[in-house]
């Protein structure tokens, strides 16, 4: 298994990864440091514009690498169909969060956003970690612990709680952030 082929797609495959959760990272982190009062929002834009695209240059990496290492490998365990859930997800939520990036553009030159917008891009970034870090895991369990892993028996019931868990948290957190405003500024 572990041809010149592999290893060309491996180096990729962890180049793409450093690009990817490099720029999530970063951009996270600048988002913390806006929660904080550390940074204003504007130059956290101006982060999110640069890293957006190396975001999407890591994660597109990741899927064509991906798709020559799993060719190779032969065949998906059920491991690996979460694994590629994850991934699916991450993409989605790429295409979710330059929408909220859309409407954070459109308010202009302000430092606070709507409590409707801040839990959507909390929620974005939670569900970003959690599929950043899953897949992460997933992979790094694969090559360096075990190649083939038989479980989980069912691995779409653990696609469905997660699909649930992330639906529930946001109708809920749109519900709870509608009725909330913010207070009028001066």
């Amino acid at each position: 298994m572990d041809t010149p082929v592999f290893f060309v797609f491996l180096f990729i495959h962890i180049v793409s990864l450093i690009t990817g959760f490099g720029a999530v990272i970063a951009i996270d982190f600048s988002g913390v440091l806006w929660m904080l009062k550390k940074l204003p929002l504007k130059t956290v834009a101006q982060i999110a514009e640069v890293t957006q695209r190396l975001i999407w240059i890591g994660w597109v990496g990741l899927v064509l690498s991906g798709i020559g290492l799993i060719t190779l490998k032969g065949f998906i365990d059920n491991l690996t169909w979460i694994k590629l859930f994850f991934v699916a997800m991450l993409g989605l939520n790429g295409i979710f969060l330059h929408f909220i990036k859309k409407a954070t553009d459109r308010l202009g030159d302000v430092n606070d956003l709507p409590p409707n917008l801040v839990f959507k891009t909390g929620l974005a970034s939670t569900i970003s970690q959690l599929g950043w870090w899953g897949a992460l895991s997933i992979g790094f369990v694969h090559r360096h612990i075990w190649h083939y892993i038989s479980g989980p028996k069912n691995p779409w019931i653990y696609m469905v709680a997660i699909i649930v868990l992330i639906a529930l948290a946001a109708v809920i957190g749109n519900a709870v952030t509608r009725k909330t405003s913010l207070p009028p500024q001066v």
